[in-house]
């Protein structure tokens, strides 16, 4: 008897009788829906219910399914999936937080326009959507998947405790993450080398005499925000400097009242380190209205480079943007997944320090 797709509630039994497929080791075939389905005792239909967290299947055979799953190591196929429903696309749900952040906005741009360029070349297309905050990305997670609206989701902007990174274990939903340093199951990860880059950061500034350094970032649950700390922290540290960090929400605003709060303080810093081109130009305006001169009083560092760091006066020491080189990376990864290859885990590596006028040897 073949289980309803609707089921009512009423748990199946498990199958006592049949022996299941030999599914793990070297060598072994990739599990199937329909070896979930065997194992679990219902339909398939039931099976592609539960996991895309569709109504109409009871909680107790959804966890069924979910366990049964997980022990198999079933993920669903994007390819196959795309000769059923029709043009794939690939799904990017952004934090209006982040993106109303003029700095974070302008690198985000940068970052879909290389991705697009990439999914293109296969007639992928982009499926982007703005939400007020986690929760709703979660909420549209589920919605699209159910509705078969794309076949990898790409996450950007990822926390230390990221709501997001459980939807996908949960939904099982084929994803490229961007920036995490774990992430659950098999999910590809395209990382950046934020950690030695602001190392190396912090090692110039020990070099050039500063003792006392400021840091003005994102949001502090960000975890470029934590590896940028903690490689900075770790350089500093060797050279017998402090560091005081002043997190933010990521808008140049924000970043303004932080490097006036630093630099009008009780012991202000030599250099202040910014996350964006955007923060540290603004710096630059709230360093003259304090009546400082940069950099004769006080350095500053951007951590991602672009024409407004080049053409300020002074021009702003930087590091490259790597937004371009990410989003080529995370489409390349996506092509991966669809092309049903090994789970693909890379680090985009940040190019050395262009040093310009808005930094120099401590003086004060």
């Amino acid at each position: 008897m073949v289980t309803p797709a609707h089921d009512t509630g009423k748990d199946a039994a498990s199958p006592t009788t049949g022996a299941q497929p030999v599914l793990g080791g070297p060598g072994a075939r990739r599990p199937t829906i329909t070896d979930v389905a065997k194992a679990a005792g219902v339909s398939i239909a039931v099976v592609s219910y539960a996991l895309n967290g569709r109504p109409g299947v009871s909680a107790a055979t959804r966890e069924r399914v979910l366990r049964v799953a997980d022990e198999f190591g079933w993920r669903p196929s994007a390819a196959a999936r795309s000769m059923r429903s029709g043009p794939r696309a690939v799904g990017l749900v952004v934090d209006r937080g982040l993106t109303g952040a003029v700095g974070y906005g302008a690198h985000v741009l940068e970052f879909v326009v290389a991705l697009q360029d990439v999914l293109a070349t296969r007639g992928l297309a982009l499926v982007l959507q703005v939400v007020d905050d986690l929760p709703a990305a979660v909420t549209l997670y589920g919605e699209w998947w159910a509705e078969r609206r794309f076949d990898v989701m790409v996450v950007t902007d990822v926390r230390t405790e990221d709501p997001r990174l459980d939807a996908l274990r949960r939904l099982r939903i084929p994803a490229v993450v961007v920036g995490a340093g774990d992430v659950p199951g098999e999910v590809a990860n395209v990382r950046v080398d934020d950690e030695q880059a602001a190392e190396r950061v912090g090692r110039y500034l020990i070099e050039l005499g500063h003792r006392h350094v400021g840091s003005v970032t994102g949001p502090a649950s960000l975890q470029r925000t934590r590896s940028r700390i903690a490689g900075m922290e770790r350089a500093l540290d060797t050279g017998g400097a402090t560091l005081v960090h002043e997190p933010t929400g990521g808008s140049p605003e924000e970043a303004a009242a932080a490097c006036r709060r630093l630099l009008t303080g009780d012991r202000p810093p030599s250099a202040v380190v910014f996350d964006t081109d955007h923060m540290a130009v603004a710096a630059l305006d709230v360093a003259r209205r304090t009546g400082l001169a940069v950099p004769w009083d006080v350095s500053v560092v951007a951590l991602s480079d672009s024409p407004l760091c080049r053409l300020a006066t002074p021009s702003i020491t930087a590091l490259p943007s790597v937004q371009a080189d990410l989003g080529t990376a995370v489409g390349e990864a996506v092509l991966t997944i669809l092309d049903s290859q090994p789970t693909p885990v890379r680090q985009i590596e940040v190019g050395g320090l262009a040093v310009r006028g808005s930094t120099g040897p401590r003086s004060r």
